[in-house]
Order: C-alpha cells, then sequence, then structure tokens
C-alpha cells in the first residue's frame, strides 16, 4: 500500500470539498441557494431513478460522469445557465481548474487523475452514449429544481422553456421528461395566456411592437411597419400574442406579440424554412419571461406543421437558449454571422443567402 498515494487522493477530496460551496442561480424548496454538489448529488440518483428507461446504458459509467460533470467549476464557481452565452470560455477555464484541483494526484501517470479528466471531456463534447444521456439528465434536473425552488420574485422561470433542447430531445424518455417538466414551468410562470392574433388584435400589437423597440438601442424603429406589410401580405405564418391573464380592467391587455414568415434561401433549393420576429414585449412587462413563452410557442407552432427550420437575427446570448446557433452555409447578407443564427428541425443543412420577405423593407 503507497501511503503517499493515499495522502495524495485524501488532499484531492479536499480541494474537491470546495465544491459544496459553489452556489447556482436556483434554490432549494425552502429558499436557500443550491449548491453545485446538491446538483451532482441529484442528478446520480436521478440517473438511478430511471435505470429501467436507461436500460442498455453502463450505468456506472453514467454515475461516473455524473459526479465528475461540474468539478471544474470548484475553484472559480458556477457561471448561470442564462448568463453562459457570454462567456465562450467556460470549458476551458473549467478544465483548467479541474487539472489545478487534481494537482496533489500527481503527475500524468496518476490513473486516477487520468480517468477523472477523461470523463470531464467525455461529457463535454458528448462523446458516448452516456455522457449524451447525462447531458440531458443535467438539463432536466436544473429544471425540476428551478421549478421546485422557492426563488426569489423576479425569477425568470420562462427561461426554463427553451434551455438545453438540443440534449433533451435525443429520446422518447427525454422528450417526456422535458414535456412533464415544461408543464410545470408553464404553471410557475406569471399568468399569460399565448394564443393567435384574432381579428381586431392589429391595433393593439403595433402598439406593442412600437413601445418595445422605441428605445432599442439596434432597432429599425419599423418594426411595427413590418408586422403590418406581412399581414396585409399574407406572410404572417405565425402571429402569437401574449395576453396578460389578470382580473380588472387589465384583464384583455395584450403585452407581447411574435411573428414568423417564411424566407428563402438561394442556390439550395430548401423550403419550409422561416424567419422569427419581430419579438415584441411591451416595457414593463420585460424581463418576465413573457418572450421566453412567446417564442417557445412560435418554435413549437412550427415543429407542429412541419417546417424545416427556423433562422433568427438578434443576441447569440440570448436566441442561443432556445438551441439557434450560427451556421456557417446560411447568410444574411450584410449582418455579421454571430448575429444570424437558425435552428433546424427536419432533413439537412441548406446553405445559401437568405431573403426576408420584402415586407421587411416597409417604412411606414
Amino acid at each position: 500500500m503507497n501511503i503517499e498515494k493515499l495522502k495524495g487522493k485524501l488532499a484531492f477530496l479536499r480541494e474537491a470539498e470546495k465544491l459544496k460551496d459553489v452556489l447556482r442561480s436556483g434554490h432549494t424548496s425552502s429558499g436557500r441557494a443550491e449548491s453545485t454538489a446538491e446538483h451532482s448529488w441529484r442528478l446520480c440518483l436521478m440517473a438511478m431513478a430511471f435505470e429501467e428507461e436507461l436500460a442498455g446504458l453502463d450505468l456506472l459509467k453514467v454515475l461516473k460522469l455524473c459526479v465528475v460533470h461540474d468539478l471544474g467549476e470548484a475553484i472559480h464557481g458556477d457561471i448561470p445557465a442564462v448568463s453562459q452565452g457570454a462567456h465562450p470560455d467556460k470549458s476551458e477555464r473549467e478544465r483548467n481548474d479541474l487539472l489545478t484541483l487534481m494537482a496533489p494526484l500527481g503527475n500524468d501517470g496518476s490513473k486516477l487523475r487520468g480517468d477523472l479528466l477523461s470523463l470531464w471531456e467525455e461529457y463535454e463534447a458528448a462523446a458516448s452514449p452516456e455522457a449524451k444521456a447525462v447531458k440531458a439528465l443535467d438539463k432536466l434536473e436544473t429544471i425540476l429544481q428551478h421549478n421546485q425552488g422557492a426563488n426569489p420574485e423576479d425569477f425568470d422561470y420562462a427561461f426554463n422553456l427553451g434551455y438545453g433542447r438540443k440534449h433533451t430531445g435525443t429520446t422518447p424518455l427525454f422528450s417526456a421528461l422535458r414535456e412533464l417538466v415544461d408543464d410545470d414551468t408553464r404553471r410557475r410562470i406569471v399568468p399569460l395566456l399565448i394564443r393567435d392574433e384574432r381579428p381586431g388584435d392589429a391595433a393593439a400589437i403595433e402598439r406593442v411592437t412600437t413601445a418595445a423597440f422605441a428605445n432599442a438601442a439596434h432597432a429599425s424603429h419599423t418594426e411595427q411597419f413590418i408586422v403590418n406589410a406581412l399581414r396585409r401580405a399574407g406572410q404572417l405564418t405565425v402571429s402569437l400574442v401574449a395576453q396578460a391573464a389578470q382580473t380588472g380592467e387589465d384583464e384583455q391587455e395584450i403585452v407581447g406579440h411574435v411573428a414568423v414568415s417564411p424566407v428563402s434561401i438561394s442556390s439550395s433549393g430548401a423550403t419550409d424554412w422561416y424567419g422569427l420576429g419581430p419579438i415584441s414585449v411591451v416595457p414593463g412587462r420585460q424581463g418576465q419571461g413573457i418572450g421566453a413563452a412567446l417564442m417557445a410557442s412560435a418554435l413549437e407552432r412550427l415543429r407542429q406543421a412541419g417546417a424545416a427550420g427556423c433562422v433568427v437575427l438578434g443576441d447569440p446570448a440570448y436566441y442561443g437558449r432556445f438551441g439557434f446557433v450560427a451556421q456557417p452555409g446560411l447568410v444574411l447578407p450584410g449582418v455579421p454571422a454571430e448575429y444570424f443564427q437558425a435552428i433546424r428541425f427536419d432533413g439537412a443543412w441548406p446553405t445559401g443567402d437568405v431573403r426576408y420577405h420584402e415586407a421587411f423593407d416597409a417604412t411606414r
């Protein structure tokens, strides 16, 4: 028995204890901030709970991945999911911190050190069926805790609706679990009715759109004219409003709107692609998850209608939450590539220049 090796492992475990003090953005049901270690524990329990449904996977490997997946947060802490788009170096930083954490294990010849690093890298790359499963369970456990927690009043529950979808839609099990936790999310959101535009809504939609973009730094301030022009041209494939579900004089107030219209893609002959936007929420109701709820509903409508995909122009960090990514083969001329993103529902990725309907040129 190598006493020095035992000492090294104990020293590593003392360092790993720091994960117990790393706090996440969600809270427990008693109102206390959740730690990353607690998240990792329930992720392990979650994997065990669904062992029967995960038949065919190596459960021991799944559990090891659950234990290791967030070890790199022990030194510099957790970056909340809602903020991760602003930290493109997150993975590199956590890998470096994991190496620092494992220093007591000795040189590169340490088996435990090699195993831990290999598991962490496998998880990060979703490089195996087990790693893909843990990626999905990780997102589902996070949403489960968000919905269960006694969180601050301004907690953005609607963030859940777009979070991690590319990982949770990979198997029937994860899709079914996702629908169940999404139902929980919808019950936590400030009461809101998302419905189709009705005759007579046009004036309210114009007011909402005008107000939403009035002080927006990068807006054209023609967004309300674009929506009106799309409606006149019969190009509003999806037009949803968010209606405040309140009692009293504001019972019928429309507080948000999202438009979806067809786009064309040159050179590839792709069909059934759409552009999302404008999406608007009145200033007094922004930051309450209304935009996220509209976004999730619009994308679900497109999926149900058999759309091939959807493009959007806007903040990569925000739209990335819903599965949008910059796709090199899709170009909106004159726009920086990182601000033009797409999500694919079916078929291969198309290539070419994307063109919106001429209604987007409307100025009145």
